[in-house]
C-alpha cells in the first residue's frame, strides 16, 4: 500500500456501502494492483451500479477528504502528473451499456464504461460509426476517450470526439447528478457544457453516459503509402496536398525509423527506409479512384516509391499499427518516452528536424509519426538511462516548449518512467487561460478530491 493519506477506517467505507446493498467495495492487494497508477495503489476499489451510488460515494469522499480516481479500462491512467494521493478507485465497469440507439436518427446514447470497440461493432451493424480512432481502440472505454480527449489519424478529416458529443450526464464532485445537452443534434443555447468536461481528465466530475451524433461508414476505402526523397520533399508534398481539392480521411507522416518499424511487421515498402506519408481515402469508389490518381500527379518528382493497399484486411493492419501506442513503447532501452507535440501543420517538418537533433544529442532512437494535416506529432524516444541524458532531455524539452509557445503549441510528456516524470511538469501548459482553468476547478471541486495533482490544474 502507498504511504499517502488514507481513509481513517474501514468503517467509513462500510458506511458508503450501507447506502446501497448493490455497491461493490473491494479490498486486497490483488484487486488494488489492477488499479495501480504510477506505483500507487488505492486503499479500496468501489464499483457503483447506479448514479445514486456514485453520488453517495463522492459525498462521503468530500466529508472524509478521500482522493478519488474514476476508472474505466485504465488505458489513459498513465497520462498526466503523478497523483498527490490515491484513496479510492471508482470503477465504472457496471456502466457499460448502449442505452439508446435509433439508426435513422444518427444518434446513440452510451454509458462511459462501454468499450469503444463494442460500440463500433454495434453501430457497424447498421452501417454507422462514431468516427474516432484513438489508441487502445480495442480496450479503451468511451468515458476514458472523452476524459482524455484522445484522438487518432482520423482527426484530420473527422475531428475529435468532442465534435460528436451532444449530451452528457455526470456526478459532480459534491455528489450531485447533472446532465447537459440531449439526443437532439441542435440543442445548445448558450454555453456548450459538454465541451467543458471533454479533456478534463476526470477532474470536474465522474462521467456516466453520453449522447453522440454518428456518421455512415464510407462505402470504399484505399490506403496509399508514399516514400519521399527527403524531409524537405515530404514537407512540400504535404503543403501541396493541404491546398489541393483532395480530401483524404487521414494523413500520417513517418520518419525513417518509424517506417522501418512498420515494415518490420507489415513489409509495406521496399528498399531503404525514408520519410513517408500514409494516406487513407474514404468515399464512393469513383471518388476514391480519382483522388488516388490525382495524388500521383500532385506529388510527381518528389517521391521514390508509392504503394496502394487495397485489401481491407491489410489496410486495417496498417492503420492499427499507426494508431496504437503499445508496440511503439515496448522497447528494450532503459528509458522509453512518448512526447505529444501540438503545433500548426506548417510547423510539423521543422519540429521533426528539432526532434532528430534531440535524438542525436541523446544518442537515442526516435520513431516519429505525425497527424501531419492536424499538427499533432507523436514521438517515441528510447535512450540509455544516465544523469547526463536526463538533464539533456529536460533542457531540450524546455527548448521545444519555448519554440512552440508563441503559436500556443505544447509538448506533453504522455509516457515516461516515474523517476523522470517526478522531476518535470508533463503538461508544460503556461498560457493566460490557466488561471481561468484553476478558477473553474476550484468552483467545481474546491477540496480537490478528483484526480488530485494529475491535470494542468
Amino acid at each position: 500500500m502507498n504511504a499517502l493519506t488514507k481513509p481513517d477506517s474501514k468503517d467509513e467505507f462500510n458506511r458508503v456501502q450501507a447506502l446501497s446493498n448493490n455497491m461493490t467495495v473491494s479490498a486486497g492487494d490483488t484487486i488494488a494492483s489492477r488499479f495501480a497508477i504510477g506505483g500507487l495503489h488505492p486503499e479500496r476499489v468501489v464499483a457503483p451500479q447506479t448514479a445514486e451510488e456514485a453520488g453517495a460515494l463522492l459525498k462521503e469522499a468530500n466529508v472524509q477528504n478521500w482522493a478519488v480516481v474514476p476508472f474505466g479500462s485504465g488505458t489513459k491512467q498513465h497520462v498526466g502528473n503523478a497523483l498527490k494521493k490515491f484513496d479510492v478507485a471508482l470503477s465504472l465497469e457496471h456502466f457499460n451499456q448502449v442505452l439508446d440507439f435509433e439508426p435513422q436518427d444518427l444518434v446513440v446514447k452510451v454509458q462511459s464504461g462501454c468499450r469503444l470497440a463494442t460500440l463500433q461493432a454495434r453501430l457497424a451493424q447498421d452501417g454507422l460509426c462514431l468516427p474516432v480512432d484513438p489508441p487502445w481502440q480495442d480496450t479503451a472505454t468511451v468515458g476514458g476517450i472523452v476524459s482524455s480527449h484522445d484522438s487518432g489519424p482520423l482527426r484530420f478529416s473527422q475531428g475529435t470526439i468532442r465534435d460528436y458529443l451532444i449530451g452528457i450526464s455526470l456526478i459532480q464532485p459534491d455528489g450531485a447528478w447533472t446532465k447537459f445537452g440531449s439526443r437532439v443534434v441542435k440543442n445548445v443555447t448558450g454555453y456548450d457544457m459538454c465541451k467543458l468536461y471533454t479533456g478534463a481528465f476526470g477532474t470536474l466530475g465522474v462521467l456516466l453516459d453520453f449522447y453522440f451524433k454518428l456518421k455512415p461508414l464510407p462505402p470504399s476505402e484505399r490506403t496509399v503509402v508514399v516514400k519521399f526523397k527527403g524531409l524537405a520533399e515530404a514537407a512540400l508534398g504535404l503543403a501541396k496536398l493541404l491546398s489541393s481539392p483532395l480530401l483524404p480521411a487521414a494523413v500520417e507522416l513517418l520518419n525513417p525509423s518509424a517506417l522501418k518499424f512498420v515494415n518490420h511487421s507489415l513489409s509495406v515498402t521496399q528498399g531503404e527506409p525514408g520519410y513517408a506519408v500514409v494516406l487513407c481515402f474514404g468515399d464512393v469508389e469513383n471518388s476514391v479512384q480519382w483522388q488516388v490518381e490525382q495524388l500521383e500527379k500532385l506529388w510527381d518528382g518528389l517521391t521514390t516509391q508509392g504503394v496502394i493497399v487495397g485489401d481491407a484486411g491489410e489496410q486495417s493492419l496498417v492503420w492499427q499499427m499507426l494508431r496504437e501506442d503499445r508496440p511503439w513503447l515496448e522497447q528494450t532501452a532503459a528509458v522509453n518516452v512518448k512526447l505529444k507535440l501540438n503545433c500548426l501543420p506548417n510547423q510539423v517538418a521543422a519540429m521533426a528536424e528539432r526532434l532528430e537533433a534531440l535524438r542525436k544529442e541523446l544518442n537515442a532512437e526516435l520513431r516519429l509519426k505525425a497527424h501531419a494535416g492536424s499538427g499533432v506529432i507523436r514521438a517515441y524516444l528510447s535512450f540509455e538511462e544516465s544523469a547526463l541524458a536526463t538533464s539533456q532531455f529536460v533542457q531540450q524539452l524546455q527548448s521545444l516548449r519555448a519554440s512552440l509557445k508563441p503559436k500556443r503549441g505544447t509538448v506533453i510528456v504522455e509516457s515516461a518512467p516515474a523517476s523522470l516524470k517526478a522531476g518535470i511538469d508533463v503538461w508544460g501548459y503556461h498560457f493566460k487561460d490557466k488561471a481561468l482553468m484553476h478558477q473553474i476547478r476550484q468552483q467545481y471541486d474546491p477540496r480537490g478530491i478528483l484526480n488530485p495533482g494529475r491535470f494542468v490544474v
